[in-house]
């Protein structure tokens, strides 16, 4: 197997194992909503604790652990970071990427992959011709057969 067609089936491993979570992901984006003040100050209140014993469980003190809370909610806190505060509240850090607005990695990928305009051009020319089979539907294909 060439290293191309290696590169090619492997990114297509991965996109099948980043869309086969998507559904899983969707829900969990939709349900939820970053709080105004972020997450950390949130849980942390919600379970009763105080800066300075989140931040005693962190090893450090009460300033260091406030100015985490406001990088987070700024967003611009290091996920190590983050990390280590949940640690501190019992949490997990949950980390996830989904596409916008495709429907699939796989479908994202496309946008991003000079080929497949190139195709898409071809195809056009194609249809003009009657000849397209590049993105025509499977039961297009038995309909006319």
């Amino acid at each position: 197997m060439s290293k191309d067609a290696f590169s090619k089936q492997l990114k297509q491993i991965l996109q099948q194992g980043l869309d086969s979570q998507l559904s899983a992901l969707a829900v969990a984006r939709a349900k939820s909503s970053k709080p105004a003040k972020g997450w950390l100050g949130a849980v942390r209140g919600a379970l009763g604790l105080s800066m300075q014993q989140v931040a005693s469980r962190m090893g450090i003190k009460r300033q260091p652990y406030r100015e985490i809370e406001t990088r987070e909610a700024r967003e611009t806190v290091s996920l190590g970071v983050l990390r280590r505060a949940a640690d501190a509240m019992d949490c997990e850090l949950v980390y996830f990427l989904v596409p916008r607005t495709a429907p699939s990695f796989q479908k994202l990928s496309e946008r991003f992959d000079p080929l497949h305009d190139n195709l898409k051009a071809v195809d056009q020319s194609m249809k003009l011709e009657g000849q397209d089979l590049y993105f025509r539907k499977p039961e297009d294909l038995k309909a006319e057969g």
